[in-house]
């Protein structure tokens, strides 16, 4: 039995309703997980240049790697295959769909899905104790949450973490992991300009505690990086991203006028191609970041596996804001880090981390149980939320039915103007009735409910 076939029937069976099912009959196709070696030939193509041979084709007919003429359709040398939305032959905003899961918010079904990917021996995971997570919630004046606050994390004085708590005031520590020992009291400590506070907490015990400030603080700037796999099978999203950006950015203004933005990109691609990891600092005018982004390409990969690991850690070592400032990271990739490499993939998250970035993976076409486990790894310990592209929208190749009970599938521009505004404000925004395209599973009221009773929150 294949390991996607375990984690499956371990976790969803029990959901209430048609599970696995939609509301709407969905064109979903659940790729195998690779088993306990690499795969090959992912972007279809035999060298750097992407081959001549087209990969799986959606309604439009796009392709993975170069398209099977050789030219990709929107004429700017990508190879990504057509391109097109809706059959007009142009690409066009508010085009591709996605749904979004928060494994924080469901903390106990997120341990089973561990449990369950244990259980099918998963390999080349990144490997993070998790069940003894601890959530500080630092409160300023008036008991509101307070965004920017350092929140340290020691044992018998000696550092183990830090972090910059969130919009919502939260703060995200796992001592084991951290380097705490198990059953030995743990110092929690905040501040956030001349006010702080302090807490206890034992090591190995999964927790929340909150710690009050005499201090006030409400975000008022926004770092955005866009971490961005450039191999020859992300042609559609690459083409996508770049039209769906000035649309987000526009939206993301209109709703918060006055907030400074900054903008940074990191383009990957694998070792071997014509780089590994690009990077461009960030900047706040949107037309430069514009240039920046249009002038990459889609291209070579080879293999599976890329260097999503090196390109996370360059993400980290961005001039991130300190402060009320909200720092988001989006990872658009359909494929994982190379076998062997999951410590470097670890410490990158855990630089994240210590910066106070939000990780939002973007999973698209051909993600595999292995992409889809090491992706929720970095949403959930940074804080941020699983997304995850969807057939609906016909553009790329089979996209993978992640391995959640239900959720809501929306336009990816709504999706993510949905969680940068739930990361500016600190307050959760589930969709609009008449931005929900279809469901996964059967959601009633935000919420569906497995076999044993237990309740789970759709975002």
């Amino acid at each position: 039995m294949r390991n996607s076939t375990i984690l499956a029937a371990a976790l969803l069976l029990g959901a209430c309703g048609p599970t696995g099912k939609s509301s709407t009959p969905p064109n979903v196709a659940t790729n195998e997980a690779p088993g306990l070696t690499e795969p090959s030939d992912k972007d279809g193509h035999t060298g750097d240049e992407g081959g001549t041979t087209a990969g799986p084709t959606g309604p439009t007919g796009e392709g993975r790697g170069t398209s099977d003429t050789g030219a990709p359709a929107s004429g700017d040398g990508e190879g990504g295959g057509s391109t097109s939305g809706g059959g007009s032959g142009q690409v066009q905003a508010g085009t591709l769909t996605a749904g979004v899961w928060d494994d924080n918010l469901n903390f106990d079904f997120y341990l089973a899905y561990l449990a369950a990917s244990e259980t099918a021996q998963l390999a080349g995971v990144p490997s993070v104790a998790r069940a003894d997570r601890l959530t500080v919630h630092v409160n300023g004046a008036g008991g509101l949450p307070l965004p920017g606050a350092e929140v340290v994390l020691r044992q018998g004085g000696r550092l183990l973490a830090r972090t910059l708590s969130g919009a919502d005031g939260r703060a995200l520590f796992f001592p084991i992991h951290d380097g705490a020992t198990a059953g030995e009291p743990l110092e929690i400590a905040a501040s956030s300009g001349a006010g702080q506070g302090a807490a206890t907490a034992v090591a190995g015990t999964a927790g929340s505690i909150a710690i009050a400030l005499d201090a006030q603080a409400a975000v008022g700037a926004l770092d955005v990086a866009f971490v961005v796999d450039a191999t020859g099978s992300m042609g559609d999203e690459m083409q996508y991203l770049k039209v769906e950006f000035d649309a987000i950015a526009t939206a993301v203004l209109a709703a918060h006028p006055g907030l400074a933005v900054r903008w940074g990109l990191i383009v990957y691609r694998d070792q071997g191609d014509e780089y590994e990891v690009r990077s461009f600092p960030f900047t706040s005018d949107a037309a430069e970041f514009r240039t920046h982004l249009g002038e990459q390409r889609a291209n070579g990969g080879g293999d599976y596996p890329e260097a999503s690991e090196r390109a996370l850690a360059q993400a980290a070592a961005f001039a991130w804001s300190d402060g009320a400032t909200a720092r988001v990271a989006f990872h658009v990739a359909d494929a994982p880090q190379h076998l062997g490499r999951e410590g470097e993939l670890v410490a990158a998250i855990d630089a994240l981390r210590t910066r106070g970035v939000h990780v939002y993976p973007v999973a698209s076409s051909g993600v595999d149980e292995r992409t889809e486990y090491s992706m929720r790894t970095a949403a959930q310990t940074t804080g941020g939320r699983y997304i995850f592209l969807t057939d609906d929208s016909g553009v790329g190749g089979p996209h993978k039915e992640p391995t959640i009970p239900c959720y809501f599938v929306t336009k990816l521009d709504k999706a993510v103007l949905r969680v940068v505004d739930t990361e500016i404000t600190g307050i959760r925004r589930d969709p609009a009735a008449d931005e929900i395209l279809r469901t996964g599973g059967d959601p009633q009221n935000g919420a569906c409910t497995l076999s044993g009773g237990q309740t789970v929150q759709v975002f």
